[in-house]
């Protein structure tokens, strides 16, 4: 019985000074945080995106990633940061490590979540050379699609979420013809891709290329992806 109340008393001593820990670091990373700047519409769509841009970059479960850069690359604030992983943070999907708050890391939870929804899609490679984006081993070494409008050996590989991320908020600033096809052709390669199926694929990316041909709009985020002097 003694050593029951032994044990009792030590997990207390252990557990109550970690509970304080975690309790005032949070507080104090929630003091005096500054406003949103982010749509309450996009937090959903932006809390998926971030999620899959910590596992993409970790290692596996318990990886730290530092998520500094990601996040002033966005232009977000500790405010919108604290919104988006506000549900990731809450379902044990990642976790947080530190006082600054940006370094964080897939928990087991997380990590499996992540293979079995987005680890496939997140293997597809798109070529962007200068002759426009090319679908590329679409989850299989022999899947290689020839689109595009001419191929040349300058080419580097983007994630298609990347391509996705890029179309979705060029659309927002496009003229309204062009922000509607933009949009139509992300929804349709996430889809593709989710689908695996490289012929999809293909099809969606020659009509990103004939829109990039032949939009007024900038599209700087999509054509940035390309190698520069493409279009």
């Amino acid at each position: 019985m003694e050593d029951i109340q032994f044990l009792v008393v030590l997990v207390l001593l252990v557990l109550v000074p970690y509970a304080c820990l975690r309790a005032a670091r949070n507080g104090f990373h929630n003091w005096r945080l500054p406003p949103p700047t982010i749509h309450p519409a996009q937090i959903e769509h932006l809390e998926k995106s971030v999620f899959r841009e910590i596992c993409r970059r970790a290692k596996g479960p318990g990886s730290d990633v530092d998520m500094r850069g990601y996040f002033d690359e966005q232009g977000w604030n500790r405010g919108d940061v604290a919104l988006i992983l506000a549900e990731p943070l809450k379902h044990k999907l990642i976790s947080v490590r530190g006082w600054s708050r940006v370094v964080h890391f897939p928990t087991r939870r997380g990590w499996n979540e992540y293979r079995r929804r987005f680890m496939m899609a997140d293997s597809v490679s798109i070529t962007a050379s200068a002759g426009g984006f090319v679908a590329a081993n679409v989850n299989s070494p022999h899947g290689v699609a020839q689109s595009g409008y001419g191929h040349r050996t300058d080419r580097h590989d983007v994630s298609h979420q990347h391509l996705v991320e890029a179309l979705r908020t060029d659309a927002r600033a496009a003229e309204p013809s062009e922000g509607v096809r933009a949009q139509e052709y992300a929804d349709d390669l996430a889809e593709a891709v989710q689908e695996e199926n490289p012929a999809r694929v293909d099809r969606v990316l020659s009509r990103v290329n004939a829109l990039l041909e032949t939009a007024t709009s900038a599209f700087s985020l999509t054509r940035g992806l390309l190698p520069p002097g493409t279009l």
